[in-house]
């Protein structure tokens, strides 16, 4: 029977000298599994190596090592692949990352005995229409944003789930979140806290100049669509999970709905959402000061 095959991601500003990387790779072998991972990473480190274009179909779990960012930018790039991702902690706060440096050796021992288990998270397609083609389209794990760009003017959005008119909003923007994204820009937007297994979207206006400010949260099923006011005179952009972008304009159209399938997230410490939640911010605010 061949061993596990691990694939190693890294976020180099991160791991700059490989330390951490080596360490994780040397524990790969420890524990009777094989490390690969892409070119120029796999010369450096002396392991199998392959393009990322062309992922091994016989990779089992892939290990993100950084922070959430490169967490993101990992499941994105495996999507297609249905390879579960564990993330590393070398970050900040680390809410989709959960182990830390510490516990590295543990969660390798963990997943070559295979105890860990796979949580399945909601992922957001989205596309932009303008004048009836598509123009530009991508996927999210966390968000998909709609908002302005540097100094342009408070921008116009006209919401709507289907067919039915939600709202519009003046303001910086809209958030079309997933629950995994509710701890993200959401977030910080005063969105709601959602536990990341459930399956739904979250409407966030960012810095809305109106009176009031609430999130909306719809049924994954449905389709959000938002609308750039055809007087806007600005450029404005939508990005995904804070990575991916596009310049859109004046009558556009943006279309998120829920993906076909989805991301699995590979998890070791066996600690509830909210054991993880409150460690995160708390240890957040503590470092912060």
């Amino acid at each position: 029977m061949e061993p596990k095959r691990i694939a190693v991601f890294v976020n180099r500003r991160r791991d700059k000298e490989l330390a951490v990387t080596k360490t994780v790779i040397e524990y790969i072998k420890k524990y009777g599994m094989e490390p690969v991972a892409s070119f120029p990473l796999a010369q450096e480190t002396g392991i199998l190596g392959f393009d990322e274009k062309e992922i091994p179909g016989n990779v089992s779990i892939a290990l993100s090592l950084g922070g959430d960012g490169t967490l993101l930018s990992t499941a994105r790039l495996l999507f297609k692949h249905d390879i579960p991702v564990m993330g590393i902690n070398l970050g900040t706060v680390g809410f989709l990352a959960e182990v830390e440096i510490h516990d590295i050796e543990n969660a390798i021992k963990s997943l070559s005995t295979g105890d860990y288990k796979l949580t399945k998270r909601m992922v957001l397609t989205s596309r932009v229409e303008r004048g009836g083609s598509i123009v530009f389209s991508g996927m999210a794990l966390n968000d998909v944003v709609v908002s302005r760009e540097g100094l342009s003017r408070i921008i116009l959005l006209k919401v709507y789930v289907d067919d039915q008119y939600i709202d519009s909003f003046p303001g910086d923007g809209v958030i079309v979140s997933t629950p995994t994204g509710s701890t993200a820009y959401t977030l910080s937007a005063g969105g709601p806290i959602v536990q990341p297994e459930m399956q739904m979207m979250i409407i966030t206006p960012i810095c809305p100049h109106i009176l009031y400010s609430r999130s909306f949260i719809t049924s994954p099923e449905k389709e959000v669509i938002v609308r750039i006011d055809d007087d806007y005179p600005d450029p404005a952009i939508i990005t995904l999970d804070g990575q991916t972008g596009f310049e859109i304009m004046a009558g556009d159209q943006i279309f998120v709905k829920r993906a076909g399938k989805e991301i699995s997230f590979v998890s070791i410490n066996h600690l509830n959402f909210y054991d993880v939640l409150r460690a995160k911010i708390h240890g957040w605010n503590a470092d912060s000061k």
